[in-house]
Order: structure tokens, then C-alpha cells, then sequence
């Protein structure tokens, strides 16, 4: 596991809101050891990272991509999605996407992009039908092995799990995941990182944590194969609420497993 970019998540995130180390710090943990995990010099341990995490707002249903997809010629339209986006400001992200300025400028090799940025707004939004309305229109305007793709079909999956409907929702991350490692080899794009977090968080709805905890290792080494620390953060605080749900067992596997890959450990209390 990464120290550096956790920490480097945590500080991104107090100082996106503005809030002193003390300020985040109060009744969780002791300023300096804030700095310490700033810093990267430690993992903290579960309870810690949950806590920071609940308090910053970076919620286990929220994530971004690494780098977004275009979906106009226009730079300030593209830049204007990826702002809302990262903001999760999905109210005003399917605003921004149904306004006639927006359609107006898309262009047919970037409509894929537009109905899967659509599709993760109306998810958010708590409109689950509308969203499998267009991430379904995302996959018929790209190759199925693409990242867009295979994020539509994660999206799916993860719809399908909210609804508690396991055959469906295995049967789309299925497709997510077919033949993944062959087309990471010859064209990686970062962003399919985030389909074993999808994959893992539908598991957790599901109540199927074990498999959950596999899945993030999966991530975890699919991560490491590729050099990326994309997700990373996110993986940790997934199996963090895992573990704060009682399932040490699995997790002090996944924490050995970490320990070989980055040779850091893993420190249960600090």
C-alpha cells in the first residue's frame, strides 16, 4: 500500500476544504499524527482512516476518474464536466449535460462519453432507470473492451446490486472484466482501475464481503502490475469498512497481502 498517496489524499482533500490539520484532526486523532499520515509515514489504522475519510466527506459510494473523457471540441465544456465531476456536484452535472449549450458541441465520437457521465449523474441522483437508459446508450456507441465501456457495464452491474438482483449484477461485471488483463496489456488506461472498487462496493450491497475483499486484492495487484496508484486510496478504505464490519480474518490476509507488494506495514493502532 501506498503511505504517500493516501496521505497525499487526506491533505488534498482538508485543504480542497479549507480546513486546518487541527480542524480535521479534532476528535479523531492528534494533530501530529495527522501530519504523520500527511506525510506518509504511516497506515493508519481503520478506525482513523474511516473516520478522516466520513469527515472529509469522501464517502464509499463516490469516486472519480483518473483522467475524463472529452466529450465536446470545446476545451471549456470539457472542462466544465471534469470540474463537476470531481466536485460530485451531480445535480448540476446533468444540468450542465441536458442544456442545448452542451448537445449543441458534442461530437459523434464523444457521445459515449456523454451518456455515461449522464448515466453516473442519474445514479447519484437516485434515478437508477434513467441511468441504464444511458449507460446502455454509452456501450452501444463504443467498442466493448474500451474503458468507457467496461465502466458502463461496471455501472450496470452496480445498479443491478442496489436492487439486490446477483445474477444480473454478476453477469454485467462479468462483462466488465472480459478479457481485462489482455487489453491492459497492450492499451492501459488507468481508469479501469475503478472497476474492481465498483465490482467490490456492489459486493459489500450485496453482502458478499469476502468476495469483496478479493476483489480489492485482485485490484490491489492489478494496480501494482501496472505502476498506478490510482484507486489506491480508495481500495483501503473499502476493506477499512470492512474491517470495522468484523471480518478480521479476511482483512489480515488482504493486509499481508499489501504488505508484500509495497514491504510497509500495515500498522493496526498508532
Amino acid at each position: 500500500m501506498d503511505k504517500k498517496q493516501i496521505g497525499l489524499t487526506l491533505k488534498q482533500q482538508r485543504k480542497r476544504l479549507g480546513w486546518t490539520q487541527k480542524e480535521l484532526a479534532k476528535g479523531i486523532c492528534s494533530q501530529a499524527l495527522l501530519s504523520h499520515l500527511e506525510a506518509g509515514d504511516y497506515m493508519p489504522a481503520a478506525h482513523i482512516f474511516i473516520a478522516l475519510y466520513q469527515k472529509l466527506g469522501l464517502t464509499e459510494s463516490l469516486m472519480t476518474l483518473e483522467t475524463y473523457f472529452p466529450i465536446s471540441s470545446t476545451p471549456a465544456l470539457n472542462d466544465r464536466c471534469e470540474s463537476l465531476c470531481r466536485a460530485h456536484h451531480y445535480d448540476a452535472l446533468k444540468k450542465f449535460l441536458l442544456a442545448d449549450e452542451t448537445i449543441n458541441t458534442i461530437r459523434d465520437t464523444d457521445f459515449q462519453a456523454y451518456y455515461y457521465y449522464l448515466g453516473v449523474a442519474q445514479i447519484q441522483l437516485g434515478d437508477p432507470l434513467a441511468a441504464k437508459v444511458h449507460l446502455k446508450l454509452a456501450l452501444a456507441e463504443t467498442e466493448k473492451t474500451s474503458a468507457i465501456a467496461r465502466l458502463s457495464l461496471a455501472c450496470l452491474g452496480g445498479i443491478a446490486a442496489q436492487a439486490q438482483q446477483v445474477k444480473e449484477a454478476t453477469d454485467y461485471f462479468d462483462q466488465a472484466f472480459d478479457l481485462l488483463n489482455e487489453t491492459a496489456n497492450s492499451r492501459y488506461d488507468e481508469n479501469v482501475n475503478a472497476l474492481f472498487y465498483i465490482k467490490a462496493y456492489s459486493q459489500k450491497l450485496l453482502k458478499q464481503n469476502t468476495d469483496a475483499l478479493n476483489t480489492l486484492e485482485a485490484g490491489i495487484i492489478f494496480a501494482a502490475n501496472h505502476h498506478s496508484h490510482y484507486m489506491i486510496s480508495n481500495f483501503y478504505y473499502l476493506a477499512a469498512l470492512l474491517v470495522d464490519a468484523d471480518i478480521s480474518k479476511q482483512y489480515q490476509h488482504n493486509s499481508q497481502l499489501i504488505e508484500s507488494l509495497y514491504h510497509e506495514k500495515v500498522f493496526d493502532n498508532i
